[in-house]
């Protein structure tokens, strides 16, 4: 089955590196015109490229989108440039790992503010857009830990769960318009944000990032980690027409780990 994304906007958020930079590459060999933000200039520019020799065209924003009035700015200016926005990737995040103890309330909110809120901005900003066309994709990058919980991630898993209750209802205030709203659920993708935060976890139990990755991997289903192009081609698969009857769904992408 081909994804088609011609004459489709899609925003992706996160765009630099990772997950967004593969739905980013995507999302252009599906011929779509792909609007890319992230903070670094520097990596969007590469995507940007890999877009283009993909097959489709790229837009290239930085944006911080915990700043309500750059996210207001992101989408005003794919409006702009494109006339139009029809899918919505909500892939930025972060992640906090310490003990709920030693955890500071100030690291609890900066990270809502990136995972939770920027989400809600700019699915509310775009989404004003598709109702007018009555036509809409958005898809939210979320995780299983918020369906297993994960120890040491708690503001991470609870926030992704906040994603994943916002997700279901947005989706029945727009079944009827047109729009679907789902979430991709990974876990344990092979990405820098990964290996960063299993770097700091591994020395909660005297090992190092490598370690207690083989130890993640060894234990899973699978006995390997989850890749950004499994990830990316849910997300690719949601945003197409193929997937119109699915909306308020939360996707496990986790090579058997959650079912």
């Amino acid at each position: 089955m081909l994804v088609d994304l011609s004459e489709r906007v899609v925003i992706i958020t996160g765009a630099g590196r990772g997950i967004g930079a593969e739905i980013a590459r995507m999302s252009g060999a599906a011929n779509a015109s792909v609007v890319l933000a992230a903070r670094s200039a520097e990596q969007l520019e590469d995507v940007a490229q890999a877009v283009t020799e993909a097959g489709g065209r790229a837009l290239v924003v930085p944006t911080d989108i915990t700043d309500a009035s750059a996210c207001e700015a992101l989408v005003k200016r794919a409006q702009d440039e494109f006339g139009r926005i029809d899918a919505l990737v909500n892939n930025a995040g972060t992640n906090l790992v310490a003990p709920l103890i030693t955890a500071k309330e100030e690291q609890w909110r900066e990270l809502y503010e990136l995972n939770v809120f920027a989400t809600f901005r700019l699915i509310r900003l775009a989404m004003r857009p598709m109702i007018r066309r009555k036509w809409g994709r958005v898809v939210n990058i979320s995780s299983v830990s918020e369906k297993v919980g994960a120890a040491y991630t708690s503001a991470y898993a609870s926030s992704k769960a906040a994603v994943s209750a916002f997700t279901r209802s947005v989706a029945l205030e727009t079944a009827s318009m047109g729009i679907t709203v789902n979430s991709v659920m990974p876990w344990h993708v092979d990405t820098e944000l990964l290996r960063y935060g299993m770097g700091k976890r591994g020395k909660l139990f005297g090992k190092s990032a490598e370690e207690y990755i083989e130890q993640i991997a060894a234990t899973a289903p699978q006995k390997r980690l989850t890749t950004v192009a499994e990830v990316a081609s849910t997300a690719i698969f949601l945003m197409s027409e193929h997937a119109s009857g699915i909306t308020g769904q939360s996707i496990n992408v986790s090579g058997g780990a959650v079912m």
